[in-house]
């Protein structure tokens, strides 16, 4: 079935993280640095889901960052722990994000955003990427009380869409979300961007695309 509305993961899916990967790396003086991070930042995040309770994507980014710094010996400051961990409001798109979304939306698809990160964050991210108007709506996942890949955000957006799960595309770079999205009912689309793979043990995404181009090929 070729799906009505499409949902779409935000950091690294849309975004480049790059550079605040270099940042991270150059502040904690490692090359693993910002992985070993980003990777905790899951975890809790995931860990504050299945143990019913909900904090703020951005204090857990703060928190897990503190962890990861002491796991190098380091001790940065609270305004530098700012300074860096605020670059995720000022990342661009990936160079087949604007063409490949401005295509999808003359198509006539329902394009909205779903991210961990909370509401002020993303709609400041889609700001300074110069690509808020393309979406019909950006959604926080603070709004259902729980981090993807619960299920609870894919529900709630597709009650706040009045869509159905089999006819609602989620995209997305990371193989949890694909998962989450999965068994949520869910068509997937797995991009895939630098250093992102698949999860051998889910079902294989509807679309398996090496970019958003791709992806526009195969739904247009």
């Amino acid at each position: 079935m070729r799906p009505k509305h499409i949902i779409f993961d935000v950091n690294e899916t849309l975004l480049d993280l790059k550079p605040l990967a270099r940042r991270i790396n150059a502040s904690l003086s490692s090359d693993l640095a910002f992985d070993i991070w980003f990777s905790a930042l899951l975890h809790y995040s995931l860990v504050e889901a299945v143990t019913g309770h909900h904090e703020d994507f951005s204090k857990i980014a703060k928190a897990t960052f503190e962890m990861t710094a002491a796991k190098f010996k380091k001790v940065i400051p609270d305004e530098e722990i700012k300074s860096i961990l605020g670059m995720i409001k000022k990342l661009q798109p990936h160079a087949d994000v604007l063409e490949s979304l401005t295509k999808l939306k003359e198509e006539g698809f329902t394009l909205v955003a779903l991210t961990n990160g909370n509401s002020t964050v993303a709609k400041e991210q889609m700001a300074t990427a110069e690509l808020e108007h393309l979406f019909n709506n950006i959604y926080s996942v603070d709004e259902a009380k729980a981090f993807k890949p619960h299920p609870k955000p894919y529900q709630y957006v597709l009650n706040k869409m009045k869509a159905k799960p089999e006819e609602t595309l989620l995209v997305a770079a990371h193989g949890w979300d694909i998962i989450g999205a999965q068994r949520a009912g869910m068509q997937t689309a797995f991009i895939a961007r630098d250093g992102k793979f698949k999860y051998p043990l889910a079902e294989n995404p509807n679309y398996d695309c090496k970019n958003l181009i791709a992806l526009v090929e195969y739904l247009t």
